[in-house]
């Protein structure tokens, strides 16, 4: 698998999914020590979540929407939902990394 720096550490992405409902779900681990890092996406439980669509938890992994792009890992689709205080945007992700 693939590994990036994310703020001066090595890490690499562990594509899964949610128990509840099969989504994408996409966490990052550090390398070589495969400690969780962060959770990147949050289950919103929401119909167009999918295998690739998983929106993405920007307020506890700050700078995480422009660190995917730039890594070209996911994409915007422009689609967001709100859940409580907090709107999160759907990206599509290249799973195939």
């Amino acid at each position: 698998m693939k590994t990036f720096k994310f703020h001066n550490r090595e890490v690499k992405l562990d594509f899964t999914t949610y128990y509840n409902n099969g989504k994408l779900a996409v966490q990052m681990v550090t390398v070589p020590d495969e400690e969780p890092y962060g959770i990147i996406t949050v289950n919103l439980n929401s119909p167009i979540q999918s295998d690739t669509l998983a929106f993405i938890d920007e307020n506890n992994l700050p700078g995480i929407s422009a660190w995917l792009k730039r890594h070209k890992i996911a994409k915007p689709t422009g689609i967001t939902q709100r859940s409580g205080f907090c709107i999160y945007e759907l990206y599509e992700f290249n799973t195939a990394l």
